[in-house]
């Protein structure tokens, strides 16, 4: 009799997906018995909104309270929108305290906002497709991220604003690191770039075309770059702090983070910044505009945003202790005064080890028309382009080195491996609101990334003199197309429920995947490979080879529902479900249950608990890399292996599919009238059958690999192969007050603290460890580390900002905790070494002489504080390249930073 191993997984499979698929059919029925009731009597409202000044306000945020529709004023502020009888109309402005009407029989209103500090509590959509909420009233944790907050940073990439914005959010740039170079890891609460989700106005934002294959936090994982987007196209950011697969699909396991855009018309802003570091290097230069145009309709606009930005690359790199003529000392010195290249006796740097130079070209817009009193039509995208150039580990001169060429680089030589990458993107849609009152949103977009690389100043050494010095690598693409259907309503007073919002659609989406071949000289394995042991490929970046070339599709089609409700003016309940199908791995169902219960006025309990999961991504299944190198004469290759290769099969490597997870939250929320609020979440994600690239196997120790992958000198490949947990806490507190009209004062602490675990790893397959005595290990201590002790497991943002007048202060104190990097010396144990976490302080002065100017001065980083070094002893130290770790991600290496900004509103 055979056995069926997976049955009683196929088995409770199959019931969650009858009773998922059951709560659907549940609940759309309920949905068309809605339908029918009568709408409420409704009338289209107009009006003006200004300041107490008699200003207009142009771009104020109108929500109908208790339903997704709104709108926002024009540029002589004002507005025109559709509400019932009763309803309540909310406007809110950055700067200004809301205000609520409730609507009756009058058709005009002039709204007078009056002018407060900031609105201390934020209204934020994501994470509900219900009303808008503050935190203290959301079920799960949002921060909001308004764009004067981000640009008071004084930094100029979108990732490193929000790096000192919010304390589960970590990114910090790299050096010498592969694909990383060129769009920078970013995590939330401590877990790998592909397991939190970005979304644009609410949909899906593309990923990176390339994967990440160096010793860095983000290790086999692609990331989404949010650095291609211009920080002046933004109204604000949410940052979902909980798992939303259910609610948005793969890959927000760890969170959402949700990129408002400007929707602002009549008025602009333009803001230049020039900035250096104090080691005198790292100078950059920053001039973006923004404007909102009317389209002639009101509530129409056209939003538009231009960014050019110039950061020169550093180098934090040490004295080089390493030889470059000779390996003998003697000799060594004598070459050298010969040379009279390199000095004897007096320090000198020979790599460079820092961030990289880059030169970024970016637009955007966003544009909103309504056709008619029911239809509205939308649309954003933008284009961006980035020239990064990075480098490579200095190559020797010595004639033996397998990748030195002195017939050309007499004196050695560090390649430099420069990068194009490229977004763009569009999204369109229609909504409007249809019968019953529910509202309808329809769109389509498309979005691609490409990076072109390039080595010069290189060699591929197995060509000796006859090789070119300048290759072109390759490209790597990754194209996405959504199409989305979205229908809700809101009822209130709806039996004795205080109100209840429905919500159901469906995406599909199409994913492609592209490996593009490099020059043939970039891959070429040249006649010195055989007689001088001399390695192939253009080195520092090998090229992509015809074998390696892929062209990758696959689609997948989402279905979910969404209910939220006010049981009581106390008590919110939440869940949602949603059923996803690949066409490559198969289906997969998700669930989510949130809950909130005001215990007063000023206390609130939430919680929530939820099943995700993350599809492995395209270039994880399909990325190919082949390197040759030379083994006694012989030509042998290293290949990162496509998991469509039969051969993983032979040896028990099964398909990657997806890892699922399970979230839990449980939280306290609090306020004291409108100066302060706290909130306290803790939680745990448990996420089982992540994916890892494994470590590297080399055939001639591994008897299972001899004779299927005869050739090969060492194989590599992704698989679902460990669980982990994560633990942690995020705290939040502010204060805002205005002590008058020209005096206010800001504060806030914000931290996080965080562990995750390996908790559990599948055995090495039998297939593989067959007749090999030695165990095989799937994953090694280094891969370990950048999982759980890369990054920072302590965070602590410390925020204070006075307002007197004209004048601004603001001080920033951030705290990074320690991080442990691990390595693997050749034939010798691991070793470890924990770099202790550190306090950075940054302070800005903002002069305002009037609303349309305004001057900022500002340090970051203002005592020079740096990550601990890199002991000299050890490989990583690679002779004074490399003076601090690649292998974690604290918060960067560069020291102080000063600017100056102008911003001029007209």
């Amino acid at each position: 009799m055979q056995t069926c191993t997976n049955c009683s997984t196929l088995r409770g499979t199959t019931r969650i997906l009858s009773v998922g698929l059951l709560s659907l059919l549940l609940l759309l029925s309920l949905t068309s018995i809605l339908w029918a009731r009568p709408a409420p009597t409704e009338q289209f409202i107009s009006g003006k909104v200004t300041a107490r000044t008699g200003e207009t306000l142009p771009g104020v945020s109108i929500a109908v309270k208790g339903t997704t529709r709104g709108t926002t004023t024009d540029g002589d502020g004002l507005f025109k929108i559709s509400a019932n009888v009763g309803e309540v109309l909310v406007f809110s402005f950055i700067g200004y305290g809301s205000r609520e009407v409730k609507v009756d029989n009058q058709t005009y209103l002039n709204i007078i906002l009056e002018e407060s500090a900031s609105s201390l509590q934020e209204v934020a959509v994501i994470g509900s497709r219900g009303m808008p909420r503050t935190d203290v009233d959301r079920p799960v944790p949002v921060d909001v991220l308004n764009a004067k907050e981000l640009q008071t940073t004084g930094q100029v990439d979108l990732g490193q604003m929000v790096q000192f914005n919010s304390p589960s959010f970590n990114s910090a740039k790299t050096g010498v690191n592969g694909v990383a170079n060129f769009a920078d890891p970013a995590t939330l609460r401590g877990l790998s770039p592909d397991q939190v989700l970005v979304l644009v106005d609410g949909k899906r934002r593309h990923q990176f075309s390339a994967l990440n294959l160096n010793q860095t936090v983000g290790l086999g994982t692609v990331v989404t770059d949010m650095n291609s987007i211009p920080s002046l196209a933004l109204d604000r950011i949410e940052i979902l702090r909980d798992g939303a697969a259910a609610q948005y699909g793969s890959d927000a396991i760890a969170g959402i983070v949700n990129i408002g855009l400007n929707k602002s018309v009549g008025k602009g802003t333009f803001k230049t910044q020039y900035g250096l570091n104090k080691e005198g290097d790292g100078a950059g230069f920053m001039a973006a505009v923004n404007y909102g145009f009317s389209l002639g309709k009101k509530g129409s606009y056209l939003n538009l945003t231009g960014h050019y930005q110039y950061s020169g690359g550093t180098n934090r790199s040490d004295p080089y202790v390493g030889n470059i003529y000779n390996a003998t000392k003697a000799k060594e010195d004598s070459i050298r005064r010969a040379r009279g290249v390199w000095p004897v006796g007096t320090p000198f740097r020979v790599g460079v080890y820092g961030s990289n130079q880059t030169k970024a070209y970016q637009g955007f817009y966003n544009a909103g028309f309504p056709i008619n009193n029911q239809w509205s039509l939308y649309s954003f995208g933008g284009y961006s382009r980035r020239d990064i150039v990075a480098y490579g580990f200095f190559r020797n001169a010595i004639p033996t080195n397998a990748n030195s060429t002195p017939e050309l680089f007499p004196d050695g030589y560090v390649p430099e491996l420069p990068g194009q990458t490229v977004d763009y993107s569009t999204v369109v849609g229609v909504s409007r609101k249809v019968a019953g009152g529910w509202a309808l949103d329809l769109s389509t977009g498309y979005g691609y990334n490409f990076l072109d690389m390039w080595a010069n100043n290189t060699t591929n050494p197995s060509m000796g003199k006859d090789s070119p010095t300048n290759f072109y690598v390759g490209r790597n693409g990754f194209g996405q197309s959504t199409t989305e259907v979205n229908l809700s309503r809101n009822y209130s007073g709806l039996g004795s429920l205080k109100s209840l919002n429905l919500a159901f659609g469906g995406q599909y989406r199409v994913d492609r995947y592209q490996l593009m071949p490099g020059s043939p000289e970039s891959y070429q394995v040249g006649a010195l490979a055989k007689t001088k042991n001399k390695a192939p490929g253009s080195s520092g970046r090998p090229g992509i080879g015809p074998e390696d070339a892929t062209d990758q599709t696959r689609s997948n089609i989402g279905l979910y529902a969404d209910i939220e409700s006010d049981i009581t003016n106390r008590f919110l309940v939440a869940g949602a479900l949603r059923f996803e199908n690949y066409s490559d791995f198969g289906a997969n169902v998700s669930g989510k249950l949130a809950s909130r219960l005001k215990l007063s006025e000023a206390f609130s309990l939430r919680g929530s608990i939820n099943k995700g999961f993350r599809a492995p991504s395209l270039q994880q299944i399909y990325n190919s890399q082949t390197t040759s190198t030379v083994q006694a004469g012989v030509i042998v290759q290293t290949k990162q292996l496509p998991a469509s290769d039969s051969r993983l099969a032979r040896i028990g490597i099964e398909q990657p599919k997806a890892e699922t997870s399970w979230n839990y939250s449980l939280g306290l929320t609090a306020k004291a009238g409108s100066d302060w609020l706290m909130t306290l979440d803790a939680y745990q994600i448990d996420i089982t059958d992540r994916i890892i690239v494994s470590e590297r196997m080399i055939v001639s120790s591994i008897t299972a690999l001899k004779t299927p992958f005869a050739g090969l000198s060492e194989i590599r490949f992704f698989t679902n192969h460990i669980n982990t947990r994560t633990r942690g806490i995020d705290f939040v507190t502010s204060y805002k007050h205005a002590f008058s009209a020209k005096s206010r004062l800001n504060a806030s602490v914000a931290l996080t603290f965080n562990e995750t675990k390996i908790v559990g790893q599948k055995a090495t397959p039998s297939l593989l460890q067959a007749e090999t005595v030695k165990p095989i290990l799937m994953i090694d201590t280094v891969s370990i580390g950048l999982i759980e002790t890369a990054q920072p497991r302590q965070k602590v943002l410390l925020s204070v900002g006075y307002t007197f007048n004209k004048v601004s202060l603001n001080w920033r104190t951030s705290y990074f905790g320690p991080v442990t990097a691990y390595e693997k010396p050749a034939g010798k144990p691991h070793i470890s070494q924990t770099f202790a976490g550190k306090t950075l302080n940054d302070l800005t002065v903002v002069y305002t002489p009037t609303s349309r100017f305004s001057f900022s001065l500002g340090a970051n980083n203002i005592f020079d504080v740096y990550p601990d070094k890199v002991l000299a002893t050890t490989a990583s130290y690679s002779n004074g390249e490399i003076p601090y770790t690649r292998n974690a991600n604290q918060f960067g290496f560069n020291g102080a930073y000063y600017y100056g900004n102008l911003t001029v509103n007209f």
